[in-house]
């Protein structure tokens, strides 16, 4: 029987994510928590792509100034501004920030250096000198880790007047949020959410867009085990092993009854939110 650890009082899960994400391990289970749900093309960026970014008003000026907050291996980030040079024959100026040395290591963007003009940040957010005065400032599933409000506040003041906010997470009631509660138990605090990220807009009164969209996607029985370990690989940053028998039936029995069998295929669904602030 494995020992439980769930008890204890642990460190700050904020800080255990950034460690996480700054080990191979870590880092290799984010990329493929990633594959897994969204593939190799990125359903997530194809969604803000289509549906988002092409219809913003900033995409009528020439050169774009750009912030990726948490842009882990960078390939969102390249596909974005790929797309955006393509369709619209956008210039940019890319302010990079990233923590995980792993992940900056990864980052390689040679493919859009003809349109783009870099600088890497290896640093956390809170910590980086950025420039301020963008047109854009992304944030794709790199909330999580915030410290506090203040953090929010750091990125409320990097837009220029008209620059805009995109903020990407899971919804509060969604698959992967109900996941995670059952994992965190035992932290002196919890991940900084997407209600979080939204109370302080409240708070400031800022005026947002929500878009919400569904994220499906389907695995084969034969490779289900796999999948399920590298999903909780990831959303327990690396304690599976240690959460105790008990809370490892519940996060089992909690996935059974978030999917849907279809006889050779389990269908999952998680919700996700769009968050769009125009400043």
């Amino acid at each position: 029987m494995k020992p439980d650890l769930s008890l204890e009082i642990l460190p700050s899960i904020r800080l255990a994510y950034r460690q996480f994400l700054n080990t191979e391990v870590g880092a290799e289970a984010y990329e493929q928590f990633k594959r897994d749900l969204y593939t190799d093309d990125d359903s997530l960026v194809q969604t803000l792509n289509n549906s988002i970014l092409q219809h913003l008003p900033v995409i009528e000026r020439d050169v774009l100034k750009v912030c990726d907050i948490g842009g882990g291996s960078g390939k969102r980030i390249r596909n974005i501004l790929k797309f955006l040079h393509k369709k619209f024959g956008l210039q940019f100026e890319l302010d990079y920030v990233e923590q995980s040395s792993y992940l900056m290591c990864l980052f390689d963007p040679r493919d859009i250096g003809s349109f783009t003009k870099t600088q890497e940040f290896e640093m956390l957010f809170e910590d980086a000198s950025l420039a301020g005065g963008y047109d854009l400032v992304f944030l794709i599933h790199s909330i999580f880790a915030f410290e506090s409000d203040l953090a929010v506040e750091k990125v409320l003041s990097l837009p220029k007047h008209g620059g805009v906010v995109v903020v990407v997470s899971n919804a509060e009631d969604s698959f992967l949020a109900g996941l995670k509660r059952l994992l965190d138990v035992g932290y002196e605090d919890s991940r900084f959410e997407i209600g979080d990220l939204m109370e302080v807009f409240a708070t400031r009164g800022i005026e947002i867009r929500e878009i919400p969209f569904e994220t499906k996607w389907a695995v084969s029985k034969d490779n289900l085990a796999r999948h399920i370990a590298a999903l909780l690989e990831w959303l327990s940053l690396g304690r599976l092993a240690n959460i105790g028998d008990d809370r490892e039936r519940q996060v089992r029995e909690y996935i059974r009854q978030n999917s849907l069998d279809l006889g050779h295929r389990v269908l999952f669904k998680e919700r996700e939110s769009i968050i769009v602030a125009t400043l």
